[in-house]
Parts: C-alpha cells; sequence; structure tokens
C-alpha cells in the first residue's frame, strides 16, 4: 500500500496545451553531443517518446521518417528513446532509417517531467515552447500531418 501511495506522490501530471513544454537535455543517440528544449526554440517541434521495443512505435517511426522529410526545414522532429538499451535502441533507429536527432532519457528525467504513463506519447510545440498538442498513445497518419499543416501554417501567418 505504501508503494502505491509513493508511486501516485512522484507522478507528474502531463504539462497540457497552452502550457510551457518542460526543459529537457539528453545525449544524442547517435552521434556525440547532446539536444534540449532551447535548441528546438525558432521552429515548431513534434517531440515523440519512444522505445525500441514498443509496437506502436514501430508503425509511427515510418510516418515520423516521413514527416521529417517532408517538413523537416519547417518544423523540428526529435525522437527521445526512453526505458531502452542503447544498442536496441541504435537498431530501431537503423532499421527505420530516422535522420531525425533522438536522445536518451537514461535516468526517466524526461519521462517524469512530461508526466509520461507509457509510450509512445508525442508532444507538438510551437516555436516558442508553448505545447499546442499532446498525443498520449499512438499517432495517426492523418492526424500527424494534419498537425504538422497547422504548426506550419501558423508560423507562416
Amino acid at each position: 500500500m505504501v508503494l502505491l501511495v509513493v508511486a501516485v506522490l512522484n507522478h507528474t501530471e502531463a504539462p497540457a496545451p497552452g502550457d510551457a513544454a518542460p526543459p529537457f537535455e539528453g545525449e544524442l543517440l547517435s552521434g556525440e553531443g547532446s539536444l534540449g528544449l532551447a535548441d528546438l526554440e525558432g521552429k515548431p517541434a513534434v517531440i515523440n517518446f519512444w522505445a525500441s521495443w514498443c509496437a506502436p512505435c514501430e508503425d509511427e517511426a515510418p510516418m515520423l521518417r516521413e514527416a521529417h522529410e517532408a517538413y523537416g526545414d519547417r518544423v523540428h522532429i526529435v525522437g527521445i528513446d526512453i526505458k531502452d538499451g542503447r544498442t536496441d535502441a541504435l537498431e530501431f533507429v537503423e532499421r527505420h532509417e530516422l535522420t531525425y536527432p533522438s536522445v536518451r532519457d537514461e535516468d526517466g528525467g524526461i519521462y517524469d517531467a512530461y508526466g509520461l504513463t507509457g509510450q509512445p506519447e508525442t508532444f507538438f510545440v510551437d516555436e516558442n515552447g508553448l505545447i499546442l498538442e499532446h498525443v498520449p498513445g499512438p499517432l495517426f497518419r492523418e492526424t500527424l500531418f494534419q498537425l504538422l499543416d497547422s504548426m506550419v501554417a501558423r508560423t507562416e501567418a
């Protein structure tokens, strides 16, 4: 009973549309260096939380790759690998030919800051760091591209 209470007390609620996206910084999965929310300012961003063992993440990866190819000059697409082994995560990126950056959340700090309950989860963030939309669960192609179109239209207006 005590463990349940502690788990509930430590769970952070996910930020809602209109809230500032929680800052994060993570080691890049491929290559050297790190990437954080501050690096994304000035362009809208799609922040997708994934893991190599997550079946819906397998379905999302090709859509996100396609979105990056279509919108990459106008929208940042960033993956955050959670609860995963580095080798498994790198194999996932290679298998799906993902060219957008992914960071590792080794200590679960980003997971907790975003109030996640599982994966996949995706946050759509405007160029000023405000959350426009949160999709808790799998993305569907139509939803992804509608939200991307909307984000781009906002910045070009």
